[in-house]
């Protein structure tokens, strides 16, 4: 089966999505499919993301932005105090103005998508679409189509969905389309290397000259608003005047980087907190491990690889009560109030005076996540609903 996936950040991202479509795709070309992949590129066609092996790339060359502005919002939003009232209407500003900055990057990349591939389509027996049912729609006007969701869409786009072959999956996202797709809304649930993530050594502390009676707050992933990351930037300075052996190590990088790295200055210069902005997939289970607890503050979130990889490693888990977050971070760890630093400081406090539990407790759950998910059954459950919704055979 020839399939083409359309997932514009594949190339320029290490998110979540990203690496779920990494994934995915290479056990799914493992079984004997060939697959290619269209995505953003720099107008010299350049991308800094390597595409995996088995994955042919077809870079479409311009000049993107899906996060414009961001950065200048968040800087002056850090000037806002939390407890001001207008807070949160900047943050609502805020959230806004990136989800239509995000729609029309992707009116663009579906422009150039059309323009790019018009005398192709009958070069691919299916296509795949990651988060973009307005691309969908367009693909399946061409040839049979997949749309993956990552979060969840209101009513108001349920003609557009219908439009599509098949629309994938799952968590928090497919109860909530399930409301008004119905059996159309299939599962497609995510994946896990599980010889991967795992309990074990690692040796990240003793390269950050931390010991083992320091007490890590971690987390990784998009340094984005929506993730929250500023909260748990927030929330750590109150923890450290309570607990000074806490340390904080943020893997990730994004728009609010700059604006994380100039407030945690002192904190850095001093060996208290750390941010590594670049971590290769198959180098953070050693990072997991140096956590003694893995926090979520994302303000949405579906279903979170972060969180799974973090317990399938053995580590508690501190989360925000949104989405997907509370099916997974409830069995291993804490939830607090979304949005809110001060419920973040009591979840990390009690955690910090749970620590040997909450630890055995993630320990037990590592053993059942790694035997429930795995790239290869995500791979088989996708060639199974291409080959019955799709009615394409190998």
């Amino acid at each position: 089966m020839r399939v083409l996936i359309l997932h514009s950040e594949l190339g320029v991202l290490r998110g979540g999505g990203e690496n779920f479509t990494r994934n995915l795709f290479v056990a799914f070309a493992q079984r004997g499919h060939r697959v290619a992949a269209a995505f953003a590129a720099d107008p010299n066609a350049r991308y800094p993301f390597a595409i995996p092996a088995g994955i042919d790339p077809i870079p479409i060359a311009g000049w993107w932005s899906s996060d414009l502005g961001q950065a200048t919002l968040s800087a002056i939003g850090r000037h806002i105090p939390t407890t001001n009232g207008y807070r949160k209407t900047w943050d609502r500003v805020q959230e806004a103005f990136s989800w239509r900055v995000f729609r029309w990057h992707k009116r663009r990349f579906q422009d150039r998508v059309g323009s790019t591939l018009f005398a192709r389509w009958n070069d691919y027996d299916a296509i795949y679409v990651h988060g973009d049912s307005l691309l969908a729609s367009m693909a399946a006007r061409y040839r049979p189509t997949v749309l993956r969701l990552p979060g969840p869409l209101s009513p108001d786009y349920e003609t557009e969905l219908r439009a599509v072959h098949a629309v994938c999956a799952n968590g928090d996202a497919l109860l909530k389309i399930r409301a008004f797709l119905g059996d159309h809304a299939i599962e497609l649930p995510i994946g896990l290397d599980n010889n991967l993530f795992r309990p074990g050594p690692t040796s990240i502390r003793a390269k950050l000259e931390w010991t083992d009676q320091h007490r890590v707050l971690g987390y990784v992933g998009r340094l984005t608003h929506v993730k929250g990351v500023d909260l748990l930037v927030a929330g750590f300075r109150d923890v450290l005047a309570s607990i000074p052996d806490a340390r904080l190590l943020i893997v990730g990088q994004g728009e609010l980087e700059n604006s994380i790295r100039s407030i945690l200055a002192k904190e850095i210069s001093g060996g208290i907190a750390h941010i590594e902005p670049d971590v290769d997939h198959a180098e953070l289970p050693s990072w997991y491990r140096a956590m003694n607890l893995f926090v979520m503050p994302s303000r949405y979130e579906n279903f979170s690889n972060a969180i799974l990889e973090a317990i399938a490693c053995g580590i508690p888990v501190v989360a925000s009560d949104v989405g997907g977050n509370a099916i997974l971070a409830n069995e291993a760890g804490y939830l607090f109030e979304a949005n809110s630093v001060p419920s973040l400081v009591v979840s990390l406090r009690r955690a910090a005076q749970d620590q040997r539990t909450a630890k055995e407790r993630a320990e037990r759950l590592s053993r059942c996540i790694r035997k429930r998910y795995s790239w290869a059954v995500t791979a088989e459950r996708l060639d199974s609903i291409i080959a019955s919704r799709l009615a394409i055979r190998k």
